[in-house]
């Protein structure tokens, strides 16, 4: 299990989540969440996201081009002020429901060797309110999952999308160890092996 912190609102809030290159989009469980877990195994402590809390949040409705684009067309019955809703189900059998905001992501950018500031993109991602099976389990329980697949909903795509970064990542981790490093964009030192994407 490999998991990173990042930071979401504004305030900006930590939290700790899976990375996944088999899924899109991001999620963290939410503030009225159902069956989110309350403690994690890992020694983490755990933080729900409130919406309501940051001030630069705002709720992502139906009609909106986000929504529309990651379902591939207007959703049946979509009205106006109708949330746009996210389910997923994952390969071990587990799920994740709940609905789009926009806020803040905290970024630390690197400006030289060893040298980083930080900086802001905004992003959309999933605020969980329900989960099943693993995710809501204390066991290896995390805040949510950072999905890094190829979809306009992954959160390289809209940071790519918006100019932050360039639309790769590089990751070196250690498995005897635990740890390691996660870059999003490109990395020009040291010299990293490239693997393309294959397309869907």
């Amino acid at each position: 299990l490999y998991f990173a912190k990042i930071g979401l609102g504004n305030p900006s809030k930590d939290y700790y989540v899976q990375v996944d290159t088999g899924s899109d989009i991001l999620w963290v469980n939410c503030a009225g969440c159902d069956k989110c877990p309350t403690k994690s195994d890992l020694g983490l402590g755990l933080t729900l996201y409130d919406p309501k809390k940051s001030s630069t949040s705002s709720l992502v409705y139906c009609d909106q081009d986000f929504c529309t684009s990651t379902y591939d067309g207007p959703l049946p019955g979509c009205k106006p002020n109708l949330q746009c809703q996210y389910n997923v189900v994952y390969g071990d059998g587990s799920s994740t429901a709940g609905y789009f905001v926009k806020d803040n992501m905290k970024l630390e950018q690197v400006t030289g060797n060893l040298q980083s500031r930080s900086t802001n993109g905004t992003v959309v991602f999933g605020c969980g309110a329900r989960q099943s099976g693993e995710l809501g389990s204390s066991s290896e329980a995390l805040d949510g999952i950072l999905g890094f697949g190829q979809a306009n909903s992954s959160i390289i795509s809209q940071l790519a999308a918006s100019g932050k970064v360039k639309k790769s990542f590089a990751h070196c981790l250690d498995n005897i160890g635990g740890g390691g490093i996660f870059a999003i964009g490109e990395v020009v030192s040291p010299k990293v092996k490239r693997t393309p994407m294959v397309q869907n």
